[in-house]
C-alpha cells in the first residue's frame, strides 16, 4: 500500500556563497544533476520513511533471576514523529553466540510501548544483545534495527585481579583523509581511530614519518579517536608509528591529482565553512555541493572550480539537528568527496524535576513533579518513561546512550559508538572536538546519491504490519492434499470482537494478516472449500522467521571490579527480595489453613518405557505452554539445570551436570520414545504435545551411552493414544503479543504483615506510561526502599513533533 509521511520543512536549493582566492564562483543557469538528487531524496522520503527504535532500559546491567523492564519509542520520518505506520515491534534477548534466548511481539500504540523480559536462572552470564525491530524496518537491512549490549551475571565472583590493563597489543588502527582521499601537495586532515579486540576505544600516541623524517606527532582522546595535519608530496611513503606497538601502519596512498574536502563546524559560527582544493583543475571544472540531514536537502549549488580551490558557507539555520552529509559530486552526481559533520539547534525537550524535599527517610513517599517545555520554553505534551534506581547497587553512566543521543547520532552511522553519551555530556569540555573525530571515522549507512539518481529501489519485500500474522495451510483431511481455492475465516473475542476470512492459493497456503492477539488468548480457526464443504484439515505454520544477527557480539570479560564484584554479592539477596516484591497489590495474605485431600490416581502421559524422569512437565491444557512456537520453548527457563537457546530451525540445548563422551553436547531428543533429530522438532505443533520429559544426571543411565548428554522426550496426544480430530476448525494458540506486567512498588502508608522483610530493591520504580498536560506538566509518586544510599532517577521522552529529550537527577535517602 502506498505510504506517505509529512515533510513540514521545504527543500532550499540556495546560491553558494563563496570566497575563492583571486575570483569568484562561475555559476550556471542549469542545475542538472541537483534537480535529480533532490527529486530522489524527496521520493525516496515519501515511498521509504524510515522507522526507528529507541527502548529505555530501567537499567544498564542485570543478574539472571531478574526482570528486565522497558520503553520502546517508535518513530517514523525524517523527523522523528511517533509512527503511526507499525503497530507490530520485535524484541529480542540473543547471547553472544548470536543464538536467541527470548523473543516478544509488542503492540504499539502511536509509537509508544512497554515490556519486560524476565532472565532466567538458568542463564549463563555474557554479554546479552537486544535487539528490537519492525517488519517494515528489515526492507533496509538490520544495521537498522536497534541494538543495546546488557551485561547479565550469574551468582560467580571473578578471583581475577580487578585493574584492568590498557595494552595495545591488538589493536585495530584505521586511518581517515577528510573527504576520502589525500592528494599530493594539499594540507589535510587525517582522522584516526584505535580499537581493541573488545570493540572498545583505546588511548594511543604516536608519529608519523616519511621513512626518514618525523612529519608529525599525534595523541588519541579516551576513546581512541584523534587526527592530524598532512601535506603529502610526490614519492613519498608515510607510516605511522604507535607507541608499545611492533607494527607500523601505513597511512592511504595520497593522490598525484584529485580533489579533497574540508569541513569547519565551529559552535561559535552560524555558517559551515566548506573549502575544496584540487590541484588540477581541468578533471573537476564543475562540481556540485549537496547538504543532506536524513534524506532532507537543506543545501544546494552548482560552481566551477577554475582557480583550484573555493571556499563556501552554509547556514546553519537551514538544517534540522543530526548528522549531516556533506558531498561534493561531478557532472554526473558520482560523489567525489564526502564529509559528516553534526548540527545541534539546541531544540531538544527540557525536562525540570521538582522533589518535596531534599532529604528523605527510608521508605518515605516521594513526590515528584514533571515540567516538560519545548526549545522555545513553552509548556509540551510529552510521552515519557522514568525510572528510579539505587546507585550504590547499580553504577549509571553519565555518557551512555539517551534517546537524544540514539536519534540524531547511533541510529544514522554504521557500527557500535561507545559512550554516545559523551557527545551530548556538556561536562564533556571535547565533546565538540569529540563528535568530529567520531564522524571523520565512523561509517555512514544512509540512503546514497546512487539510489537518489537511479530512483530505482527495490518494491519493499517486508510489509508494514499493523497487527500478527497467522500463517498455515488447508487440505483435504484423508489425503493431505492441498484445498485450492478454499476459504479460512479467523475469529477473536479478546481483546476486541475481531473475524476475516482468506481465501487459499494453489498451494492451500493462506495468510491472515493484521490481526491483534494476545498471549494466552484463544483464537478460532475455520475452514471449507470453494464449494462450502467443511470436511477440510487446518495445518497452522509452527516455524517462525528471524533475522540473522550481524551486529559484532563481543565476550563477557570474566574480569569484575569491585562495584560489579559487589553486584553479584548481594545477587541472591536482592533475588530473593525481589520475588517477595513481584506479587499483586490485591493479593490478600490468609492465615494457616489445613487442607485435606485424597490423592488422585492419574494416567501417566510420559514414557511408558522409560519412566517418569527428573521432570515431568504436562503441556496440554496450560495456555502458557501451549502457546509456545517451538516444542524447546517448554522448557526454556521452567526446568533447572537445562539451557535452550535458538531461533526457527537451528536450536541448542545443554543439560549441565552430565557430561559428553562424544564430540558434541547435544542430549537425545525423542518423540513418543522414538528417537529424533533436534532440527526436526520445529515441524511438531506445540499445540498437538501433551507433555515432556526431561532425564539428567543418573536418570538418563537408562538410554546407556545415548543418553550420556540426557535426554529430552516429548509426547504427543496422537501417540498417547488419542487421534486427532478432522474438523474444519481448531483453536489457534500461536504466540501473540506480549502481556505487560505491572512493575510492582511497595506502598508504606498502610502497615502490611508482609513489609517485615527487607527492601533493598535495586529498581525503586519504573513508570512506562507517564504523559505531561497541556500545560507540560505530570506527577508521580512512590516509596523509598531502605537502603541509606543516593538515588538517581532517569526521564526520557518524546513529543507528538519529534522533539525529544532526557533528564538524570538525584537524591538521598539519609537513615536518622
Amino acid at each position: 500500500m502506498p505510504i506517505k509521511t509529512q515533510n513540514t520543512k521545504r527543500r532550499h536549493l540556495l546560491i553558494l556563497t563563496s570566497i575563492i582566492i583571486g575570483s569568484l564562483f562561475s555559476f550556471s543557469h542549469y542545475t542538472d544533476p541537483l534537480e535529480k538528487i533532490i527529486a530522489g531524496f524527496n521520493k525516496y522520503l515519501d515511498e521509504k520513511p524510515q522507522e526507528k527504535i529507541y527502548i529505555h532500559f530501567d537499567r544498564p546491567y542485570y543478574s539472571t533471576g531478574e526482570t528486565i523492564w522497558f520503553k520502546a519509542y517508535l518513530t517514523a520520518g525524517a523527523y522523528h514523529q511517533p509512527s503511526l505506520l507499525s503497530n507490530t515491534i520485535y524484541v529480542e534477548l540473543i547471547n553472544e553466540h548470536g543464538q536467541f534466548v527470548q523473543n516478544l511481539k509488542l503492540f504499539s500504540i502511536n509509537g509508544s510501548t512497554a515490556g519486560s523480559i524476565l532472565i532466567p536462572d538458568s542463564l549463563a552470564a555474557g554479554n546479552y544483545l537486544v535487539r528490537a525491530y519492525t517488519n517494515w524496518m528489515r526492507n533496509s537491512g538490520e544495521e537498522y534495527f536497534f541494538h543495546r549490549s546488557l551485561k547479565i551475571w550469574d551468582n560467580k565472583i571473578s578471583a581475577n585481579n580487578t585493574d584492568t590493563i590498557s595494552n595495545t597489543s591488538h589493536l585495530d588502527i584505521q586511518f581517515f583523509p577528510e573527504g576520502g582521499e589525500l592528494v599530493n601537495g594539499i594540507y589535510s586532515k587525517v582522522a584516526f581511530k584505535a580499537i581493541g579486540t573488545d570493540g572498545l576505544g583505546r588511548k594511543v600516541s604516536g608519529k608519523v614519518t616519511d621513512g626518514s623524517n618525523v612529519i608529525c606527532e599525534f595523541k588519541s582522546n579516551s576513546l581512541g579517536m584523534g587526527a592530524f595535519l598532512l601535506t603529502p608530496q610526490k614519492d613519498k611513503q608515510y607510516k605511522a608509528i604507535i607507541e608499545n606497538y611492533e607494527n607500523e601502519i601505513a597511512l592511504p596512498k595520497s593522490k598525484e591529482s584529485g580533489l579533497t574536502l574540508s569541513v569547519n563546524n565551529s559552535s561559535s559560527s552560524n555558517d559551515i565553512t566548506v573549502k575544496i582544493q584540487t590541484t588540477d583543475y581541468t578533471n573537476f571544472r564543475t562540481i556540485y555541493i549537496v547538504a543532506q540531514t536524513r534524506g532532507i536537502v537543506c543545501y544546494s549549488a552548482r560552481a566551477n572550480l577554475s582557480t583550484n580551490i573555493a571556499v563556501a558557507k552554509i547556514p546553519k539555520a537551514e538544517i534540522p539537528s543530526g548528522v549531516t552529509q556533506i558531498t561534493v559530486t561531478d557532472q554526473n552526481g558520482t560523489p567525489l568527496a564526502e564529509r559528516l559533520i553534526f548540527v545541534d539547534q539546541k531544540d531538544h525537550l527540557t525536562f525540570t524535576i521538582t522533589t518535596n524535599k531534599t532529604l528523605y527517610a527510608p521508605r518515605e513517599l516521594v513526590n515528584l513533579d514533571i515540567q516538560a517545555t519545548d526549545a522555545s520554553g513553552k509548556p509540551i505534551v510529552t510521552d515519557l518513561s522514568l525510572s528510579i534506581c539505587d546507585t550504590q547497587q547499580v553504577l549509571i553512566d553519565e555518557n551512555s546512550e539517551s534517546i537524544n543521543s540514539y536519534l540524531l547520532l547511533s541510529s544514522e552511522l554504521i557500527g557500535h559508538i561507545e559512550s554516545p553519551g559523551y557527545y551530548f555530556n556538556s561536562d564533556n569540555e571535547d565533546r565538540e572536538e569529540a563528535m568530529d573525530y567520531l564522524l571523520l571515522t565512523q561509517g555512514w549507512r544512509r540512503f546514497t546519491f546512487k539510489d537518489a539518481l537511479e530512483q530505482k529501489w527495490e518494491h519493499p519485500l517486508y510489509k508494514v504490519e499493523q497487527g500478527l500474522t497467522i500463517k498455515g495451510k488447508l487440505v483435504d483431511p484423508y489425503n493431505n492434499k492441498p484445498v485450492i481455492g478454499g476459504e479460512v475465516s479467523y475469529l477473536s473475542v479478546f481483546p476486541i470482537p475481531e473475524a476475516k476470512t482468506v481465501t487459499t492459493n494453489s498451494k492451500g497456503e493462506f495468510e491472515v494478516n493484521n490481526i491483534i492477539y494476545f498471549d494466552s488468548t484463544d483464537a478460532l480457526l475455520q475452514g471449507a472449500t470453494k464449494r462450502g464443504n467443511k470436511s477440510v484439515k487446518i495445518l497452522v505454520e509452527n516455524s517462525a522467521d528471524f533475522p540473522s544477527v550481524k551486529f559484532p557480539l563481543f565476550h563477557l570479560n570474566e574480569t569484575q571490579n569491585e562495584f560489579e564484584k559487589a553486584f553479584i554479592a548481594k545477587s541472591v539477596e536482592r533475588k530473593t527480595i525481589d520475588r517477595s516484591y513481584n506479587f499483586d497489590e490485591k493479593t490478600i495474605i490468609l492465615d494457616a489453613v489445613e487442607v485435606r485431600a485424597k490423592r488422585e490416581d492419574t494416567q501417566n502421559t510420559g514414557s511408558k518405557i522409560f519412566g517418569r524422569g527428573s521432570t515431568s512437565i504436562k503441556v496440554s491444557g496450560n495456555p502458557s505452554l501451549e502457546n509456545q512456537l517451538h516444542p524447546l520453548q517448554l522448557i526454556q527457563g521452567r526446568v533447572a539445570g537445562v539451557q535452550v537457546t535458538g531461533s526457527g530451525q537451528n536450536w541448542s540445548v545443554l543439560i549441565r551436570g552430565v557430561n559428553s563422551i562424544n564430540s558434541g553436547t547435544t542430549p537425545l531428543i525423542m518423540v513418543d520414545d522414538m528417537p529424533v533429530q533436534i532440527e526436526t522438532l520445529h515441524t511438531i505443533p506445540v499445540q498437538e504435545i501433551e507433555s515432556f520429559t526431561v532425564w539428567k544426571g543418573p536418570d538418563a543411565a537408562i538410554f546407556g551411552s545415548r543418553g550420556a548428554n540426557g535426554a529430552i522426550g516429548f509426547y504427543t496426544k496422537r501417540g498417547s493414544g488419542v487421534e486427532p480430530p478432522r474438523e474444519s476448525s481448531v483453536t489457534f494458540l500461536g504466540t501473540g503479543f506480549h502481556i505487560e506486567r505491572e512493575f510492582y512498588a511497595p506502598k508504606y502508608d498502610v502497615q502490611e504483615p508482609e513489609h517485615i522483610k527487607p527492601d533493598n530493591r535495586v529498581t525503586l520504580f519504573w513508570a512506562p506510561y507517564i504523559q505531561t498536560d497541556s500545560s507540560g506538566r505530570a506527577s508521580i509518586s512512590f516509596y523509598n526502599h531502605d537502603v541509606e544510599t543516593t538515588i538517581t532517577g532517569t526521564l526520557e521522552g518524546i513529543s507528538a513533533t519529534g522533539s525529544s529529550g532526557s533528564l538524570n537527577f538525584e537524591y538521598k535517602i539519609i537513615k536518622d
